[in-house]
């Protein structure tokens, strides 16, 4: 009797040092080592070489706001299949082109009855894979971030749940995750639904237009008639994961004063301005916490570069961490 319980002893410590054992990567019977197509690696095109197109917007009326690639996302690479571990959340994480991010953070939150809250956060490995011991409750996933190489440095980025869900689950059952590094796309879709005209429903970068309306009984010098039309056009000049480049052309009929150009792919772009039949339109950026990026140069007539603003160090998971590009307009 007394060995049959050093036995049982032994295998319940064997089995808890396994459970807590650091990994990198899933175990070996999901992972045998042999080539997958969840494991292929997309080659990126370089820019000069990316398919070239157009679209054109007219945003009419008092809409204040335009969605410029809509439902359209990246493809999403492809993901090994994992089982489900009980009182675990696991997954990986990859960009568009399916190659495994490390570094990139996870976050969740338990509740249990009473309304108390515990957290737990796990961190990719070299093959982008990440697994997370689960407090009791029940958990939703709040953060997923990555720090993406962006100019000449860093820029904290939202991450996208690959299945388009995060529903929350039980602790107990636990669950796989994927994330993906998204360039644009619509983010949650409650969000969308609550507000397409803020820059955080999206995935891609923003820029905000402000000005003045012209009336007879308010004629403000650089105001813009009501009923005139703006032309914008957006070029790209360098893009971040991208598989084809466009350029936007947009008329907004003004009745409102402004308009939000959200979801753009990220990337360095030209912006221009004119008025339909008219001028060139005079342009100046806004405040700008991050001067190194937005409009270059500040002030510009017709046309200027834009580079898109790194949002703030905490990311909420399909949350757009991009801020938008204030510039303030006005006819010559």
């Amino acid at each position: 009797m007394k060995k049959r319980t050093i036995a049982a002893t032994l295998c319940l410590l064997a089995l808890f040092f396994a459970g807590c054992s650091k990994k990198e990567g899933p175990s070996s019977d999901e992972d045998p080592g042999k080539p997958s197509p969840a494991d292929e690696v997309r080659t990126p095109v370089p820019f000069q070489q990316l398919p070239a197109s157009s679209r054109e917007f007219t945003v009419a009326g008092t809409r204040t706001y335009v969605d410029l690639m809509g439902k359209q996302r990246s493809k999403l690479p492809a993901f090994r299949s994992l089982s489900v571990k009980q009182n675990t959340m696991r997954g990986y994480v990859k960009d568009i082109y399916g190659r495994p991010l490390k570094g990139a953070d996870i976050g969740i939150r338990s509740s249990i009855i009473g309304g108390t809250y515990s957290s737990a956060s796990g961190q990719t490995d070299a093959n982008g894979y990440y697994e997370i011991l689960l407090p009791v409750g029940t958990v939703a996933v709040w953060g997923a971030k990555y720090l993406m190489d962006y100019e000449s440095g860093k820029a904290p980025v939202s991450l996208f749940p690959a299945d388009s869900s995060l529903a929350s689950f039980t602790s107990t059952n636990g669950a796989v995750k994927n994330f993906v590094l998204l360039p644009y796309g619509q983010g949650q879709p409650e969000q969308i639904i609550k507000g397409p005209y803020w820059p955080s429903s999206y995935m891609g970068g923003s820029i905000h237009l402000s000005y003045s309306l012209r009336t007879e009984s308010l004629p403000l010098p650089g105001s813009f008639p009501v009923g005139s039309v703006i032309l914008i056009k957006l070029t790209p000049l360098d893009l971040l994961h991208a598989d084809e480049k466009i350029s936007f052309n947009i008329r907004k009929v003004v009745e409102s004063n402004e308009l939000y150009i959200n979801n753009i792919p990220l990337g360095r772009y030209k912006l221009e301005l004119k008025l339909e039949n008219g001028p060139d339109i005079r342009m100046a950026e806004s405040i700008n916490l991050k001067p190194d990026f937005g409009m270059q140069p500040k002030q510009a007539s017709g046309s200027t570069q834009i580079t898109f603003i790194p949002g703030d160090p905490e990311v909420m998971v399909w949350y757009g961490n991009w801020w938008i590009v204030p510039i303030n307009i006005e006819l010559p």
